[in-house]
């Protein structure tokens, strides 16, 4: 069998000098939530391509119908025209790119919620012993309690019940039998079963 002590201190402080270092390697680390998220500044981008390309094409658009002469026209639209089109759908690749990473971040999110669920789920049903399989059996093959457990039935009645029956809770005339006295379990509270 393994034992586990508390570590030796010396007496110079050294086991402390490592924590201070290892604090202070742990400051310098960097992560995501002090730095700038990647799906974010892929909305940034998108949000500057879209309405620059857009601009582009108006430019394009109005330096092309001030002339007549179609060799003036196809600068501007190769400049205007073909240009702001690459920036918007460029543009627009980052919006979808953004898009798909918010809906993975939702997925693992959800998966990781649910995952925290079904495990205090597990905890839950390893914890409550139930009966399953004799709850399952047929009422001829079920166990039956101790034969001195006390049970209920009423006055003149021909069924005996659990107490917390809700054949017997709170009513007057409930008087105290044994499953040995010849009467018929009831079928609500099922007081045979275990």
């Amino acid at each position: 069998m393994a034992t586990t002590t508390a570590p030796d201190f010396a007496a110079d402080g050294s086991s402390v000098s490592r924590q201070e270092r290892l604090a202070a390697a742990v400051r310098s680390l960097r992560t995501r939530a002090g730095g700038t998220d990647p799906a974010r500044i892929l909305l940034i981008i998108g949000s500057v391509l879209v309405p620059l390309g857009g601009v582009f094409i108006i430019l394009g658009w109005w330096g092309a119908s001030h002339t007549v002469w179609v060799y003036e026209q196809i600068p501007y639209a190769i400049s205007g025209g073909v240009l702001g089109l690459g920036l918007v759908f460029a543009g627009g690749f980052c919006y979808f790119a953004y898009w798909l990473s918010q809906v993975v971040y939702a997925v693992r999110r959800d998966a990781e919620e649910t995952k925290a669920v079904l495990g205090r789920i597990e905890e839950l049903l390893a914890a409550a012993p139930f009966a399953v399989t004799a709850a399952a059996a047929p009422p001829a093959e079920r166990p039956l309690r101790a034969r001195s457990a006390t049970f209920f039935a009423t006055a003149n009645g021909t069924v005996f019940h659990r107490a917390d029956c809700p054949t017997v809770n709170g009513r007057d005339g409930i008087r105290p039998v044994s499953a040995d006295d010849g009467l018929t379990p009831c079928r609500i509270c099922e007081p045979v079963a275990d």
